[in-house]
C-alpha cells in the first residue's frame, strides 16, 4: 500500500527554503499500523518530492496487488489530494484510492464525490486496516465502522462511528526510518492524543471527540531513546494537543526520562493548556530538562476568548506564563487574528501583550473557520467567509508566510474590518515581533530562528543561497514598507493590485479546477468502474 502525505504548497511559503519539513506524522503511524500486522508499505511526501506523472512509478511499482493507494488529507490539501487522485487514476486505472483526515471526516461526501473510492472517518489505524486486509482477500468491507462509499444504486453510505483505540501502546513505535531525508526535522514525537475542552474553531474534535489518552511512559521512554541516541536529536517538541491534562502521567514521564539519563542529552519543549500547566508537576519537568512551553492563548481580549469558548482568560495566562518562567522555561503564545466580531484595536491588545510579557516565540496567524466545526457552522452563512473551489484558501498562514498581495482572498474576515486591514495588521505584528536585530544576528548565524528558519551551514559562501536570502529580504522588506502605509493609500494600493490581477488573469483556468483535471467522461468511467469492482468484491 502507498500512503500519501499531499502538499498544496511547500511548508513556510516564501520561507520554505530556510524552514525543516515536519514528518508526517499521520501517515507515520498508519504506515507503522499496517506494517505491524506484515503488510507491505510505502510512504510518498509531497513536501519532499512533488508527484508527477514522472515519479509516480517508482513509488508503485512492485506493490502488492489490488494496487491501494490511501492520502491523509487536511483541509489546505484537499485541492491537491483531488489532483493526485486524478493524475494516479490516469496512469493506474485499477487503482482503490482511500481518503482519511480531518478534511474528509468533516466532508466524507466530497471525498467521495471527488474520486476516491473510500473514505476512512475519524482515527484511522483499524478502520484502514480492517478496510485493506478485506480488499486485498476479496472478503466482504461493507460493514467495516467509520467508513464511507459509494453503494451499487450510486448513494453514498456513512457506516455508523468505530470506536478509538483506547491503549495507545497497541500503535507500533513511529517509523522514523521511513523519514530520513536530510530535508525533515524529526525532533517531534507525540505521547498523547486528545483534549476535552470545546474551543469552536478546534477541528482536531472531528477526530478524537472530548477523550484523552495517553501512551504509557516506557514507551514515551522508548520512542524518545531512538530520537535521542540513534538519530542525535537534541531539541524534542511533543506535538500533543494539550500535553499536561493529566498530572500523573506528566510526573511518571518525567521520572522515567531522568532514570533513563534521556534529559542529560537532550532539551525538549511541549504544547499545552495554559490552565493545564500545574505548579504540582512544574519540579518534574524542569528536572526532566523541559525548557520550553507553547499556550494557544489566541486573543488577549476576553470577549473575543468567549467568543470561541476558549475557557481560559487572559489573567489564567499571565499567571501561568510567571509559572513556568519560575522554573526556568521559555515562553511561546499563539494568536489567532480575524475571530468574530474583532476589531483592529482588540488585535492591537493582542500584539502589545506578547511585547509586554517578552515572549521567546509567537505566531499570529488568519483565523481558519474549518469545516466540521462549531465555529464553521456559527459563520458559514456569513459574508465576512469565503470559500475558494476546493478549499484552496483555508489555509492558517496565508498572511504570515504570503505576500499581502496574494490574490487568495482570506478565508474569513468579521464585519467592520477589511481584508487589507487584516492582512496588514498579521503582518505587522509578526514582522515587529521577529525583525530585531538579536533575531536577525541568530538566523544569520546559522542558529534556529522564527517559524523554525534556519540557514544551511556557510550560507555565505553558496551564491544559490545568497541570492535567494537576497529574494527573501526583498520580499520581506517590500511588504512591510506597504503594511506601513496609511490605512486609506494601502487599501487603494491593493485594490488596485487585485484588480490587476484579475484582469490578467480573468481567462485563465483555476489552477485546481478539478473538471479540467478530470472531465465528465472519465469521472463517468470512474464511477461505472468502481461499481463493477466493488460488486466483485462484496461477498454474499
Amino acid at each position: 500500500m502507498l500512503l500519501i502525505n499531499p502538499a498544496t504548497e511547500q511548508f513556510g511559503g516564501f520561507l520554505s527554503r530556510f524552514v525543516p519539513v515536519g514528518i508526517p506524522i499521520a501517515v507515520g503511524t498508519l504506515a507503522a499500523y499496517l506494517k505491524k500486522y506484515g503488510h507491505n508499505v510505502r510512504v510518498a511526501d509531497d513536501e519532499i518530492e512533488k508527484i508527477d506523472e514522472n515519479n509516480l512509478d517508482k513509488y508503485i511499482d512492485g506493490l502488492d496487488r489490488p494496487l491501494v493507494v490511501g492520502i491523509s488529507v487536511l483541509t489546505a490539501q484537499a485541492a491537491r489530494t483531488y489532483e493526485l487522485i486524478a493524475l494516479i487514476r490516469k496512469k493506474y486505472p485499477e487503482v482503490i484510492i482511500i481518503l482519511g483526515g480531518i478534511h474528509v471526516t468533516a466532508l466524507p461526501n466530497e471525498g467521495i464525490e471527488n474520486g476516491a473510492d473510500f473514505i476512512v472517518r475519524g482515527e484511522g489505524e483499524v478502520p484502514l486496516l480492517r478496510l485493506y486486509e478485506a480488499l486485498r482477500t476479496n472478503n466482504d468491507w461493507t460493514n467495516i465502522e467509520s467508513l464511507t462509499y459509494r453503494m451499487r444504486n450510486g448513494v453514498i453510505r456513512n457506516n455508523p462511528d468505530g470506536k478509538l483505540i483506547e491503549n495507545l501502546d497497541e500503535i507500533p513505535i513511529f517509523p522514523y526510518e521511513l523519514f530520513q531525508h536530510p530535508k525533515y526535522d524529526m525532533g517531534f514525537t507525540t505521547s498523547s492524543r486528545g483534549c476535552p475542552y470545546r474551543c469552536t474553531y478546534c477541528s482536531q474534535r472531528l477526530m478524537t471527540g472530548l477523550t484523552f489518552r495517553y501512551k504509557s511512559a516506557p514507551r514515551v521512554i522508548e520512542e524518545l531513546d531512538i530520537l535521542v541516541n540513534r538519530y542525535g536529536q537534541k531539541q524534542i517538541l511533543f506535538y500533543d494537543d494539550n500535553f499536561s491534562y493529566k498530572k500523573q502521567r506528566v510526573i511518571d514521564l518525567c521520572n522515567g526520562m531522568v532514570d533513563s539519563g534521556l534529559s542529560q542529552k537532550c532539551e525538549f519543549f511541549i504544547q499545552t493548556r495554559a490552565d493545564n500547566l500545574y505548579e504540582d508537576i512544574m519540579p518534574y519537568l524542569a528536572k526532566a530538562n523541559f525548557t520550553g512551553v507553547g499556550f494557544g492563548m489566541e486573543t488577549a481580549v476576553e470577549r473575543l476568548a468567549e467568543v470561541i469558548v476558549k475557557g481560559e482568560t487572559v489573567e489564567t495566562h499571565l499567571k501561568t506564563v510567571a509559572l513556568a518562567r519560575k522554573y526556568g522555561m521559555k515562553v511561546s503564545l499563539f494568536m489567532i487574528f480575524g475571530l468574530p466580531t474583532e476589531t483592529h484595536e482588540d488585535r492591537m491588545a493582542s500584539y502589545r501583550l506578547t511585547q509586554e510579557i517578552g515572549l521567546q516565540y509567537t505566531k499570529f496567524n488568519n483565523l481558519i473557520p474549518y469545516p466540521g466545526t462549531k465555529l464553521y457552522k456559527e459563520v458559514k452563512d456569513t459574508p465576512g467567509i469565503h470559500v475558494e473551489p476546493f478549499w484552496t484558501n483555508f489555509n492558517s498562514t496565508l498572511t504570515a508566510t504570503r505576500s499581502l498581495f496574494n490574490p487568495s482572498p482570506l478565508p474569513y474576515v468579521p464585519e467592520g474590518t477589511t481584508a487589507w486591514e487584516l492582512k496588514r495588521d498579521i503582518f505587522r505584528s509578526n514582522m515587529a515581533f521577529y525583525f530585531t536585530p538579536r533575531t536577525i544576528l541568530n538566523v544569520l548565524k546559522g542558529q534556529k530562528g522564527p517559524a523554525f528558519v534556519k540557514l544551511p551551514p556557510r550560507w555565505y559562501f553558496k551564491p544559490r543561497e545568497i541570492f535567494e536570502m537576497t529574494k527573501l529580504v526583498f520580499i520581506l522588506l517590500s511588504n512591510w514598507g506597504a503594511a506601513l502605509l496609511p490605512i486609506p493609500i494601502g487599501e487603494g494600493l491593493y485594490t488596485s493590485v487585485m484588480a490587476v490581477r484579475t484582469w490578467l488573469t480573468r481567462d485563465r483556468v483555476k489552477e485546481f479546477n478539478l473538471p479540467e483535471a478530470i472531465d465528465g467522461t472519465m469521472r463517468e468511467i470512474q464511477i461505472d468502474r468502481a461499481h463493477r469492482r466493488k460488486q466483485a468484491l462484496v461477498t454474499a
